[in-house]
């Protein structure tokens, strides 16, 4: 009997250090990084975006985009918007809605973006700061 308390006791633990881990996660260092990118309506504020995975035209890709303001005082960004695009000659091409979920205040996790075509690709990044609406454009390029 004690030794099956001892073992649900246990069990009970570690599920709460999970759980615990999964509500506190934050965001971590990616294997693939784009530039940073300023926003040339807001040059303070710069940004770049990181994979785990390279995007590619077949999978879901998962990226975290990271604000990297120019200040020691971290920005107060609000209303932050994702869009992948792909230019085609005279038109561009989109994607479905992404998700997007802050993390902290200058990380966000894209999830549910799917490129379909190979080739270069832009993500528009929008966003306010500072009572005004701007633009980040970060290249990258699908697999």
């Amino acid at each position: 009997m004690l030794r099956t308390l001892k073992f649900n006791l246990t069990l009970a633990f570690s599920a709460a250090v999970i759980v615990y881990a999964m509500q506190t996660q934050k965001a971590h260092a990616h294997a693939i990084h784009t530039p940073n990118i300023c926003s040339l309506t807001a040059s303070d504020i710069c940004a770049h975006l990181g994979f785990s995975v390279a995007p590619n035209s077949v999978d879901e890709s998962v990226f975290m985009l990271h604000f990297m303001p120019k200040t020691a005082v971290p920005a107060v960004i609000t209303n932050v918007t994702v869009k992948p695009v792909m230019h085609m000659g005279t038109h561009e091409h989109g994607t479905s809605p992404v998700t997007l979920t802050a993390v902290d205040d200058v990380h966000f996790e894209v999830s549910k973006a799917y490129f379909p075509m190979v080739g270069a690709w832009q993500i528009r990044v929008g966003f306010d700061f500072e009572g005004a609406r701007h633009e980040i454009v970060i290249p990258i390029d699908v697999e």
